[in-house]
């Protein structure tokens, strides 16, 4: 069932609005259809169907100022939703980047480029509302959030969009802190005088980017292999430049020493060893050539990157089962066939 939002939106030059509800008011067979209807209007539209249930004893708790939502709620049954195309182009309340915590219970979140996150007690992740997003929770949750209009926050932190869809730790370090800090903030917001919502905002952003800023920088699972791929490629134009190595494929990049590591570590090797086999591989090639007799075996090591000829001989047998000097007569003896 689509559901849309009520009128009463939130703009930056809004007054501050905080707002409670709780079920327990209501007979117990309108529960479920009052909570739905709050929950879209808090977190804009969805697609959330019908569910069977006698009762839906939920509550939500709701702070919105200066643009920015601010958001604590239960759904004590499993629930399903879906946020698709259709309900994006419906929405006109701006673009958001939300922050989503569960605090009890679990919650998943498939993203639209089919990448699925399982957020536990003390996990969140980023959410962009301009991009398609499904959501199936389990009993008993308890998920509290925060609705950021994007600018806010790619003012502070350009690639932000980079981490939507990252599952963030947040039982420990920075996110923890942040984490720990967005709890606090919920249930104190309205006891805080309206002059101090600005100054405590902002800090609470400042707070989110530094929490984001040290997580590390590894793109999502698809991306990885994309990006993967495009540094194997640059080793390829580099092979013979003596500077290749971590350190000038991070600034290449723009990732840190360690997350090329990462990166490489995952498929199952490491730069040193992938740069070592691409070249070892150059130089049995141009050792095997016909065209290239003429040239010394420790004159093909050098111009790919092998300074030592003893060294050289030493990793080229430890790749190939022979020596320089034997993987030429080799080539030598086919070039005569």
């Amino acid at each position: 069932m689509s559901v849309q939002p009520h009128a009463s939106q939130a703009s930056p030059s809004s007054p501050p609005v905080t707002e409670y509800w709780s079920a327990d008011s209501l007979a117990p067979h309108r529960q479920f259809e009052a909570w739905r209807e709050l929950i879209v209007d808090a977190h804009m539209r969805w697609d959330i169907p019908d569910i069977h249930c006698d009762a839906f004893p939920a509550f939500m708790r709701q702070h919105r100022v200066g643009g920015l939502r601010l958001t604590d709620c239960t759904a004590p049954a499993p629930v399903s939703g879906e946020r698709g195309r259709a309900q994006i182009a419906q929405d006109d309340e701006g673009h958001y980047l939300t922050v989503v915590a569960a605090v009890q219970g679990t919650e998943a979140l498939s993203f639209h480029d089919g990448r699925e996150v399982l957020l536990q007690p003390g996990m969140f992740t980023l959410w962009d509302s301009a991009r398609p997003l499904a959501f199936r929770t389990s009993d008993g949750l308890r998920q509290m959030s925060l609705l950021i209009p994007e600018a806010e926050l790619l003012r502070r932190m350009p690639r932000v969009r980079d981490l939507v869809g990252r599952p963030i730790d947040g039982r420990s370090g920075m996110a923890g802190l942040f984490l720990d800090h967005l709890k606090s903030l919920i249930a104190r917001f309205g006891e805080m005088p309206a002059a101090s919502h600005e100054a405590v905002l902002d800090g609470t952003l400042d707070l989110l980017c530094l929490c984001l800023g040290a997580q590390p920088a590894l793109p999502a699972p698809r991306l990885r292999e994309m990006v993967l791929d495009q540094m194997k490629q640059h080793i390829e134009r580099h092979l013979t430049d003596p500077a290749l190595g971590v350190g000038q494929l991070a600034r290449a990049f723009r990732m840190t020493d360690r997350n090329v590591h990462k990166l490489f570590e995952q498929s199952g090797t490491t730069v040193g060893a992938h740069i070592r086999g691409r070249r070892l591989s150059m130089c049995k090639r141009d050792l095997e050539a016909s065209t290239l007799t003429a040239r010394h075996v420790s004159e093909i090591a050098k111009h790919w990157g092998f300074e030592d000829p003893s060294h050289f001989s030493k990793v080229f047998r430890a790749a190939f089962g022979m020596s320089p000097s034997e993987c030429r007569g080799q080539g030598r003896e086919r070039g005569r066939r």
